[in-house]
């Protein structure tokens, strides 16, 4: 054989070989790509479990309703986007005032979008105190906001909700 040859067979396996480097570089983008888009789409608004902290008041527990019906959620508000991957994603905003008499020191709300059945569509629950403000004395005004995220599209949305879950006082 010569030497020619011999370059061009070297050169016919590089080119394989290198194709071939690509081809799989270009597969492992794609699947993680898709993977990406795939836990992205089937993530849930589901909190996950958090410790509760001394002194934390939430449905079920003496006092509860009492506190909570003194907190006022006024005004809301919601807005509407999507995402690449189809879902909705929707921003609901109201005033809070605290009408206790005490200070809040850790306040949890829930968002809820319905149907036209009230059958829950999307719903995330939050700790606006102390995540959004430190805390919430006496006679004061807040804007709370939560995130509700993985709103199928062709879902109707014809009402939503924001309530008090649970608080802490000073």
């Amino acid at each position: 054989m010569s030497d020619q040859d011999l370059s061009s067979m070297r050169r016919s396996k590089l080119r394989f070989s290198d194709s071939f480097a690509s081809l799989l570089l270009g597969g492992a983008v794609l699947i993680a790509l898709f993977a990406f888009f795939y836990v992205e789409r089937n993530r849930t608004g589901v909190a996950p479990e958090r410790p509760v902290s001394k002194g934390f008041l939430h449905a079920g527990l003496p006092g509860f309703e009492q506190y909570r019906r003194l907190i006022d959620v006024e005004g809301l508000e919601a807005t509407q986007t999507s995402r690449a991957p189809g879902d909705i994603v929707m921003e609901l905003t109201a005033t809070v005032r605290n009408s206790t008499g005490r200070t809040i020191n850790e306040l949890e709300m829930r968002g809820v979008i319905f149907n036209e059945k009230r059958e829950s569509v999307g719903a995330r629950t939050v700790s606006v105190i102390p995540k959004q403000q430190a805390s919430l004395k006496p006679n004061e005004t807040m804007k709370a906001r939560i995130l509700v995220e993985g709103i199928p599209p062709r879902v109707h949305r014809k009402e939503i909700n924001m309530e008090v879950t649970g608080l802490r006082l000073e």
